[in-house]
């Protein structure tokens, strides 16, 4: 190896770090040979610089110290259960049916043991060279489960035993059906455990294969019984997947989800997707499931079959091309701040009432504990931060995980490190500590009662449906689980008919973990006075994905006469599972009959229904439409006419034209007629319409003028030459109506008309033409490769120039290619035709993404300022202005106007500005250095959402953008002027994310001194 070689492969030293490190275990760094599959990755190590809360020079504060520090209410205690030794970096906590604390501890994070670093993307997303082999095969990672046990009931955790060991990223482990189920990705396993000893009898067997494992702190986490008796479980943001069981297969998605697994059929599917970064699945006593995010919210209220917010750039598309929309996650009343977490609904009956209900949820990035409370908002909820419950000014403090427990005191996993940031590829965590605390009422000791579930009775374990604690009656679904023992059923059907509702609902769960779920008792909850019955009635029958004829009878009939938006929202739901004859007399029901178009959640949960049975069941869905007065419906014509219509457009084929055809045939006047058209001009978007039916475009021929805002619209996206030429025509008329040529001009940037050139080009050569047509000639005319385009503007150029619109359309215009970039430069070297001036220095480095070495070194020697910073300038302009911004005070009322002019064009902060870039009220402001950080250094964390991508069409343009939106195979990409452009999947020729922030550099070195005190002082202050 050259010593160039080993410069390289040192830095991967620290890449990997200390990966099998605690007090326990020898600290042993790895071979070289063991990281890096190739030089590139130790190139970009040696250049990346870490953000956020990384490892500092601070030291860890001793446990019973740090315990001191902590500030909590009058009516509670805290105690410190465990600590180093006895655990380090605890990721997640369960309890099992004896009240055993399990703790996954989590060493070998960052990087698996055994597999090569090959490459690194710009989102910190890590691809390995191979896939590990399941233990106990391949080599043994430092990861390990633990138990711990209070043996004399003084709650003090007094018995340790090392469960199983040598894991390879494992993220959650969790008890039930006589196993031990672990996640260890790619893998979830299960160990048998027959005896409930806790000690594995035999090696593990595989149950799913295929979790990601790009970015280990966003990797498959957090297993959960459902009250349905499926596994749950969630996974994060930036990883991939494609799972098999023994009857699912390749069943792929990309970012984050909530998955489960039913280990009885073996079937695997995802519950919901988008939401957040999610490393949390919690229940309620409802059955309801959340998440916590990464977000400035509490993340979502699942429900089945839904999507929620995601970056479609950075993590992919949902698993469904044709969601046209998702739900929200829920609502805050509170302050707006970076919230990554996890969260509990705490119902366990020992705290103080006013904790009872409301959400605990645990902030590591801002080192505290936040009580909140649920309110109902239509079918879902908003969350109102009520106070913070735990605080404390040690920095090092980081709760990564909570949980209710058996005794009613909330547990949670403190991670204990300086660092909480993933923002830097280096293993700097410090491997040596963790805790667990213990939250608990004031008055109450700290003890644990010696029981064991699986000891009890049947008719003792029935009488834990009635615990307060929601932990004994969870943990009781998991025993008649286990049991199966259809002779509880009977009693069981008796509470289910005459019992209180929450007891009715336990009934309900208990009876279907029993194996006892049937029509007859179907039928029975279906009439229960409460809704939460009624609901998982709905979902239980759902979870089958077929009903027989007399229960899908009461479906349609509940979906018709049902008063709850909870029980109308699982019925959405529920049908969007059924057979297209049993979905759809259920989805006509609830459209015909409620008005629940503004509720936040179930007209999308219909359109989706609609939307699975929009192909296999055409005539079905047109059946509904039947029906004129379904037409009159609010959410009707909101939410389900256009997004139906552009659905079938946007998947073709004849028979979904006929469909479309039919559509428009059944709509009771013309008003309606022109919502359909609506949703299929959002249909051809980015597609030309050649190959629309006779019978389609028959249908939609009397609406072409609302169609694409002009009567030949149609005709020259099929390419009619008569209309072309007549088109081209009214172009070039000057006294012809200005929306018809304004409609024509879009459309020859939209379809491929060469001979549309001259035209678009007197266009803007006329000194009659509107600054509106200009501009839009100007956008069509990059589509076409054709050097003369290039010429003919740089001559026009000086005439238009006082038009700031037109102008800037204009040199986006030469952006798009490398020829004319070219004569961009010598417009401006040479002939001086154009101001250097004139160029952003976002559009200086669109031409630099042109990839041509001659235009980036022009470009970086006109505007220097857009090439990127060396880390040494990084650093000294870091050390500069934090020096600068500490050595006075600054204006605010001056520095809201700097800040409005320079930065709130993109970015939103104390309700002013734009929606470019992240909002940053809830950013850590009040800390200069990390702020600074992301200002001279924007593409070292590049948020979720605002990330860029470069596409190279197919007709050879090149556009930047982030992607707004992903529709069947169409994406709808957003400059950075704030313009959308539609392109379809066949016209790109390559899309690639970029490694750049929309936010350029050095942007503090335009201003003042004083200038930059003032704006700090703005950004800093208090909401």
């Amino acid at each position: 190896m050259n010593l160039k070689n080993k410069l390289f492969y040192s830095v991967l030293i620290m890449f990997a770090g200390l990966q099998a490190c605690n007090n326990n275990q020898e600290s042993k760094a790895p071979a070289i040979e063991d990281i890096a599959a190739n030089e590139d990755v130790a190139r970009y190590m040696e250049a990346f610089k870490g953000l956020g809360a990384l490892t500092d020079s601070t030291q860890p504060t001793q446990p019973q110290k740090a315990l001191s520090n902590f500030r909590i209410p009058d009516d509670l205690s805290m105690d410190l259960v465990l600590s180093e030794p006895d655990i380090v970096q605890p990721v997640e906590l369960s309890f099992d049916h004896r009240g055993r604390l399990w703790v996954v501890q989590y060493h070998q994070y960052p990087y698996p043991l055994g597999l090569k670093v090959t490459s690194v993307d710009n989102f910190l997303r890590v691809h390995f060279d191979k896939v590990p082999v399941a233990p106990p095969g391949g080599l043994k990672g430092a990861d390990k489960i633990s138990i711990f046990e209070d043996t004399d009931g003084n709650g003090t955790f007094d018995k340790s035993t090392d469960a199983i060991k040598g894991l390879n990223i494992a993220t959650s482990v969790l008890t039930g059906r006589g196993k031990i189920w672990v996640l260890n990705p790619p893998y979830l396993l299960s160990y048998d455990d027959p005896n409930a000893d806790g000690i594995p009898d035999k090696e593990p067997e595989v149950h799913l294969s295929g979790f990601g494992l790009e970015d280990t702190h966003a990797v498959a986490n957090s297993l959960r019984w459902g009250p349905d008796g499926w596994l749950y479980g969630a996974q994060g943001s930036t990883t991939t997947a494609n799972i098999s069981s023994a009857v699912s297969k390749n069943i792929a998605f990309s970012g984050q989800v909530i998955w489960r697994y039913n280990i009885d059929t073996k079937v695997f599917e995802v519950f919901a997707e988008g939401g957040g970064n999610t490393f949390n699945v919690e229940f309620d006593s409802k059955g309801r499931l959340y998440s916590g995010n990464n977000g400035s919210d509490r993340g979502p209220y699942y429900k089945q079959g839904g999507y929620y917010p995601r970056s479609l750039g950075k993590h992919g598309p949902y698993t469904n091309p044709y969601t046209f929309g998702n739900l929200d996650n829920m609502e805050l009343l509170g302050e707006k701040i970076r919230f990554t977490h996890s969260l509990i609904r705490y119902e366990g009956g020992r705290l103080p009432e006013v904790y009872e209900g409301k959400m605990i949820a645990v902030n590591p990035l801002l080192n505290y504990v936040q009580l909140g409370r649920f309110e109902p908002k239509g079918s879902t909820f908003r969350n109102v931060d009520e106070r913070k419950i735990v605080e404390t000014d040690d920095h090092w403090f980081r709760p990564v995980n909570i949980k209710a427990g058996p005794d009613g005191a909330v547990y949670i996993a403190d991670w204990y490190d300086s660092r909480l940031s993933h923002v830097d590829p280096r293993d700097t965590w410090h491997k040596s500590s963790g805790r667990i605390y213990r939250l608990r009422a004031k008055d109450s000791k700290p003890a644990y009662q010696n029981f064991d579930l699986s000891k009890l009775t049947n008719a003792q374990l029935i009488k834990q449906l009635e615990n307060r604690n929601k932990w004994f009656r969870q943990q009781a679904m998991v025993q008649f689980a286990n049991r199966k023992d259809k002779s509880i059923v009977p009693r069981l059907r008796d509470i289910l008919r005459t019992a209180k509702p929450e007891l009715a609902l336990e009934a309900l769960w208990a009876i279907n973990a029993s194996g006892g779920f049937n029509d007859e008792l179907a039928g029975i909850a279906l009439s229960n006075q409460d809704q939460y019955v009624r609901e998982w009635a709905v979902r239980l029958l759902g979870d089958n994905r077929k009903v027989s004829p007399a229960i899908a009878s009461k479906l349609s009939a509940l979906a018709a006469a049902e008063t709850s938006v909870i029980v109308r929202s699982q019925l959405a739901a529920t049908a969007k599972r059924l057979a297209g004859p049993i979905a759809i007399p259920i989805m006509k029901n609830l459209i015909k009959n409620h008005d629940d178009s503004n509720d936040p959640d179930i007209p999308l949960l219909i359109w989706w229904a609609i939307e699975a049975k929009s192909e296999t069941d055409r005539q079905g869905i047109l059946s509904i439409f039947e029906d004129k007065g379904i037409w009159q419906k609010k959410l009707v014509q909101d939410v389900l006419l256009k997004r139906l219509m552009q659905r079938y457009i946007m998947s073709a084929g004849d028979a979904n034209y006929s469909a479309a055809s039919k559509l428009i045939g059944l709509a009771p006047s013309k008003a309606y007629a022109k919502i359909l058209i609506s949703g299929l001009r959002e249909g051809l978007r980015g597609r030309d319409a050649i190959g629309l039916s006779a019978e389609l475009t028959k249908a939609i021929q009397p609406y072409q003028a609302e169609l694409f805002g002009a009567p030949l619209a149609l005709s020259i996206r099929q390419g009619n030459a008569n209309a072309i030429k007549k088109a081209l025509g009214i172009i070039g008329d000057d006294n012809a109506d200005s929306d018809q040529r304004l409609s024509y001009i879009i459309i020859f940037g939209q379809v491929n008309q060469p001979e549309s050139v001259p035209v678009l080009l007197g266009i803007i050569e006329s000194s009659k033409s509107t600054g509106a047509m200009k501009e839009a000639a100007l956008q069509a005319l990059q589509r076409y490769d054709n050097d003369d385009i290039g010429l003919r503007i740089v001559k026009a150029y000086p005439q238009f120039r006082g038009d700031v619109g037109v102008r800037n359309a204009a040199l986006e215009l030469f952006a798009a290619r490398v020829s004319w970039a070219n004569q961009l430069f010598i417009a401006i070297g040479e002939t001086k035709r154009i101001s250097k001036d004139d160029v952003s220095d976002q559009l200086a480095r669109r031409l630099k993404l042109l990839n041509d070495a001659k235009i980036s070194a022009l470009a970086d020697r006109y505007w220097p300022n857009v090439k990127l910073s060396s880390s040494t300038e990084k650093n000294d302009a870091l050390a500069k202005y934090s020096k600068l911004i500490k050595s006075g005070s600054g204006d605010i009322k001056n520095g809201r106007a700097l800040y409005l002019a320079n930065c709130g064009y993109c970015h939103r902060l104390f309700n002013e500005g734009g929606s470019i870039g992240p909002d940053l009220t809830g950013y850590e402001r009040s800390n200069v250095n990390y702020f600074l950080l992301n200002i001279i250094d924007p593409n070292a964390d590049i948020r979720e959402g605002y990330g860029l991508h470069r596409i190279i069409t197919t007709d050879g343009r090149t556009i930047e953008g982030k992607i707004a939106a992903s529709n069947g195979d169409t994406h709808t990409i957003q400059t950075q002027t704030g313009k959308e452009i539609i392109l379809s999947q066949k016209q790109i020729k390559e899309m690639k994310a970029l490694p750049v922030s929309i936010m350029p550099e050095r942007i503090l070195d335009r201003l003042k001194d004083q200038e930059v005190r003032d704006i700090f002082a703005y950004i800093m202050k208090k909401n």
